[in-house]
């Protein structure tokens, strides 16, 4: 257990270095110190130049190439799928790789064409920013042993296919508590893109965090069907409102820019970011934002490929890691009650202590 003295930036610090063993739980491939070197077979042979053990992914030789595909603009979705791009921004900077133009927003029946063309290419390290990719990526990725293939909120573990597994579910939990504790109207939304697991099951604890501290909470769910569409999040959040909902948790990647201007457009209600600090979106009302700390895993991933360290098995994170949580606007234009924060405070220690129970 981490000291609760330390800092976020000292504990990253530790994460990405590896100082301590128990950053990453069980499940981890030793992004965080829990190093598994290579060892000759019991004859005594070594693995040949250019070969891994048991199947594993060579060390990459030279400056080799990242690949990378997300669900949204790299540019305008800050929200997500920009995270991505900062986390290879900083694997290339670390490691000396360089980047490959990112696949943005690619269609399902397109993916695994072009996450083959990415390895075919040459590409030795394809990070796929989504639980939608983890079916292409597990079909995929026998093909390209000597590439290392990463999926975001994926399952499938291979000696070259690892999950991204970041268990936010503790801090959507704390969002929703925040929601419940703000709302006047006991009527509160979230408004997703696509109808994914990943994200029913984060509104699903939210809504629970909300009634832990207001039973009478009445939670919405509603999906637009697309990341992208600002105007449709806009028009869906606006009709909302208009029912007298006063508090909106988005999980839309870019869209959920139009779930902020609807907000804006409303005053007396509430904003909720997603995944990155929004505290730029609806600023005066927006309340805070549940974080993941993608660049970071992003970054520790890949320095353990680039020293042909992985081994295919799943990264997970939490709230114990300190690689999600909540983070409350600082420029919020109201007033949040300090019996709030404290309450936020502690449900976070209970989570990780194991006494309150979350679906991921």
């Amino acid at each position: 257990m981490i000291s609760p003295r330390l800092s976020r930036r000292e504990i990253l610090r530790c994460w990405l270095g590896g100082l301590t063993a128990s950053l990453f739980a069980v499940a981890t491939f030793g992004v965080l110190g829990c190093q598994q070197e290579s060892q000759s077979s019991a004859t005594g042979s070594s693995v040949p130049a250019g070969e891994s053990a048991a199947g594993l992914p060579p060390k990459p030789e030279g400056a080799f190439k990242i690949g990378l595909i997300t669900p949204g603009s790299t540019k305008t979705d800050k929200a997500w799928s920009g995270l991505a791009w900062e986390g290879v921004q900083n694997v290339a900077k670390e490691t000396g790789a360089t980047v490959t133009p990112p696949v943005e927003g690619p269609d399902a029946a397109s993916v695994a064409g072009a996450l083959r063309n990415l390895a075919q290419e040459g590409d030795q390290l394809i990070f796929l920013h989504g639980s939608e990719y983890d079916e292409a990526a597990s079909s995929i990725a026998p093909d390209f042993p000597k590439t290392t293939f990463v999926v975001v909120g994926g399952r499938t573990e291979k000696p070259n296919l690892t999950p991204i597994n970041f268990s936010a579910g503790g801090a959507v939990y704390l969002a929703g508590m925040v929601a419940g504790s703000m709302t006047k109207t006991n009527k509160i939304a979230c408004v997703g893109g696509s109808e994914i697991p990943i994200v029913k099951e984060a509104f699903e604890n939210f809504a629970e965090g909300a009634k832990s501290v207001n039973p009478a909470a009445d939670v919405r769910v509603v999906f637009t069907g697309d990341e992208k569409d600002i105007a449709k999040a806009k028009q869906q959040t606006q009709a909302l409102l208009g029912e007298g909902v006063d508090v909106v948790q988005h999980n839309a990647n870019d869209a959920g820019r139009g779930v902020a201007q609807a907000v804006e457009g409303k005053p007396g209600t509430y904003f909720m970011g997603a995944n990155a600090d929004q505290s730029d979106l609806a600023t005066k009302q927006n309340l805070g934002s549940f974080v993941l700390d993608v660049p970071s895993a992003y970054l520790a991933v890949g320095k353990r490929v680039a020293e042909g360290k992985g081994d295919g098995k799943a990264v997970k994170a939490g709230l114990a890691e300190h690689a999600v949580y909540f983070k409350f606007n600082d420029r919020f234009g109201g007033t949040i009650p300090q019996e709030v924060k404290d309450k936020v405070a502690a449900a976070e220690k209970d989570i990780i202590a194991g006494k309150v129970a979350i679906k991921k």
